[in-house]
């Protein structure tokens, strides 16, 4: 069975990425989509809009083959981490061969040069000095060198791309052309809205404004409240008794945490009184709000500088943890995975006596976070079991 991989959040799942799937299969000519998706929290810095069982559910029945979880400590990390972590796993499955990524151009050439270009030297540093933050200083340093700056999909690939060459070079990448709303946009409209647009409506209750965007199936428990979304919101006063616990030095050892921006965090804990008049305390031109949002959840869920490196670096510093399988080829495919991956395979609480060091302190990492996100939701809940369902999703 020939496999494509692909690097996901599904946050939530919607007609986009069911879109997605099936054109990576097709360019792929691969018979099965292996998708790494984010845990529990996501690369912009919040919670997941559902847990991850849910997410792995709406994406096996979209179109999914397999879904691997890729561990909050690098699911919650900056552009390059998230994009090693996610094309290690998919490397060590030993099943996939190509990897497929959406991306608002669609020139995988373009990508492969921007990738290439060596991002540092004093031309970026001195944008970074003039108060830029490094995503907008690398769209300005490849302007200058002839090369059209990257969207958002663009520059995740980019990092794709460069994962690919240093950590798995016998991988092939695809670029899919994204169709439809912009990756940013909130506009519900066109043919596939996006993931933020559909959550926005999603938490003010707009039911029928985004059922044209998302599958039936995922429709009905959205629209029926069996299913409620996660909100950043509710997390603030978690989020500032962590802050405030940690005091400086403890802010100081959190990722993304550089050039003194604990003193404004740490004093900005100590006044606001939610998430949101934080983040407004401590924005700036040189900081995204995104690397802000990660390094309040990183301070929530106890991730360190420390440890996320060793789990983005170390070749057995993560496991393939599998959350889900088409029924129809459940069988086939973790009896290739098991026969080739190259790291523990986790698919029920027994086998987690497989791991150690460091792949052990990121899955404890993970369940740490699954059992936070339920606190995100409106109504008062208790957190989920670790291993709660069958992995087999039919």
């Amino acid at each position: 069975m020939k496999c494509v991989g692909i690097i996901a959040e599904y946050n939530p799942f919607h007609n986009g990425h069911a879109y997605h799937i099936d054109e990576a299969k097709r360019a792929s000519g691969a018979d099965a989509a292996v998708v790494v998706m984010s845990g529990s929290f996501v690369q912009r810095g919040e919670p997941a809009c559902m847990n991850k069982f849910v997410r792995r559910r709406d994406a096996v029945l979209g179109g999914a083959d397999m879904v691997i979880e890729l561990p909050d400590l690098l699911s919650c990390a900056c552009a390059e981490r998230f994009a090693l972590g996610g094309i290690r796993l998919l490397s060590s499955t030993g099943i996939v061969d190509s990897i497929a990524f959406g991306s608002e151009s669609g020139d995988m050439t373009a990508i492969t040069s921007a990738a290439e270009a060596e991002l540092s030297g004093d031309a970026l540093k001195e944008l970074i000095s003039k108060g830029y933050s490094y995503p907008k200083a690398v769209s300005l340093f490849l302007a200058a060198k002839g090369i059209d700056p990257p969207g958002p999909n663009d520059l995740l690939g980019l990092e794709y791309v460069r994962a690919v060459k240093s950590i798995a070079p016998q991988l092939n990448t695809i670029a899919v052309k994204r169709i439809g709303s912009d990756h940013s946009s909130e506009m519900l409209e066109g043919m596939f809205a996006s993931a933020g647009a559909v959550r926005k409506a999603w938490i003010k209750g707009r039911f029928d404004e985004i059922r044209p965007f998302i599958p039936g199936y995922e429709y009905e428990a959205i629209s029926s409240g069996s299913v409620l979304p996660a909100v950043p919101d509710k997390l603030s006063s978690p989020v500032l008794y962590a802050l405030r616990s940690l005091g400086k030095d403890g802010i100081r050892a959190l990722p993304e945490v550089s050039e003194g921006l604990e003193n404004p965090i740490y004093e900005a804990a100590l006044r606001s009184s939610d998430l949101n008049e934080l983040l407004e305390a401590v924005k700036t031109k040189r900081y995204t709000m995104a690397r802000l949002k990660r390094i309040m959840m990183s301070a929530l869920l106890g991730s360190t500088e420390e440890l996320q490196k060793r789990a983005a670096s170390e070749p057995d510093g993560l496991y393939i943890r599998v959350l889900g399988v088409r029924a129809e080829k459940a069988s086939e495919l973790l009896s290739m995975l098991c026969a080739k991956a190259s790291l523990p395979v986790i698919a029920a609480a027994k086998d987690v006596s497989q791991l150690s060091g460091t792949a052990k302190e990121v899955f404890e990492h993970a369940c740490r976070a699954q059992r936070i996100l339920p606190l995100a939701c409106p109504e008062r809940r208790g957190a989920s079991a670790d291993f709660p369902e069958q992995i087999i999703v039919s």
